[in-house]
């Protein structure tokens, strides 16, 4: 699908010398371009036939990016086939997920692998702690989409980003479509209108730490009679919006870290940490 965009990014970006495909899910791709000067891009293509409204993901993103200054190198969101192109700095370093690696083996961490993961999940949280403190909530925290590079960590995937004022006008302004089910706050998978709030986002960035750390989803739905992988999404998402699925504490060599995270995991959103205080909790171990 690059070549089919090929003509209208070089001329935003220059010849493009290496583009690598990085994920090809319902109908979105990402591309790790270099152009140019050597500069490293990261490339999204949706198509008009992705559904769902997700040719709208890409394009929403670059006017949350906008919003809350980030830089973007698309000006206007290009057409392609109906659909978009978005171009955005790649961001060299590896994801939280990919720095918790250790903690999802059979043996117990070295010293120096914990430290490495306690300051990346530390790093974690304060960047959304700062994006909080600008008004906005990411709507789709996940353990890949935050990425510890040379300049500190950068949230990526801002398409459900939410501020405390609408976008400007000729920005994309859509509602909350949802995120990854098993890391939303009850309140949000209970629906009804429900857009992501600080409170929710903390549920979601504890939720990220915890499958970092276990290579589990935090409930444990077996206590409850549920199948994650059989039932539908309606289904889970009514029983998380129940708020009475236990925690799953299984499959990592750090259940200090659990203890930690747990509260940020409370059904209840006046019961929760800031992310400021997550990290505060973090970094003490």
């Amino acid at each position: 699908m690059i070549e089919s965009i090929r003509g209208g990014l070089e001329e935003r970006v220059g010849v493009l010398a290496e583009a690598e495909l990085v994920t090809d899910r319902r109908g979105v791709q990402v591309w790790r371009v270099t152009a140019g000067a050597g500069q490293r891009l990261a490339v999204k293509i949706a198509t008009a036939d992705s559904g769902g409204g997700r040719a709208l993901g890409p394009r929403r993103e670059v006017s949350v990016l906008r919003a809350i200054g980030q830089r973007t190198l698309s000006p206007r969101v290009p057409l392609v086939d109906g659909g978009v192109f978005t171009v955005t700095p790649w961001f060299d370093g590896s994801s939280t997920w990919e720095v918790f690696r250790a903690a999802r083996g059979d043996r117990v961490p070295s010293a120096e692998e914990r430290g490495r993961m306690l300051v990346a999940g530390v790093d974690f949280c304060r960047a959304v702690a700062e994006l909080h403190e600008i008004g906005w909530s990411h709507g789709d925290l996940q353990a890949a989409h935050c990425v510890h590079a040379a300049t500190g960590p950068r949230l990526i995937d801002f398409a459900n980003a939410q501020g405390e004022s609408p976008l400007p006008e000729g920005e994309l302004n859509t509602p909350f479509s949802g995120g990854l089910a098993h890391l939303e706050a009850p309140e949000l998978a209970a629906g009804g209108g429900a857009t992501p709030t600080p409170a929710s986002d903390v549920y979601a960035l504890g939720g990220s730490l915890w499958v970092a750390a276990s290579g589990q989803w935090p409930l444990d739905y077996s206590a409850v009679g549920v199948d994650p992988q059989a039932a539908s999404l309606s289904e889970l998402r009514a029983v998380i919006a129940e708020g009475r699925v236990p925690l799953n504490r299984a499959g990592t060599a750090v259940p200090s870290l659990l203890g930690v995270l747990a509260p940020a995991l409370d059904p209840h959103p006046d019961n929760r940490p800031t992310a400021d205080e997550l990290a505060r909790s973090l970094g003490a171990l």
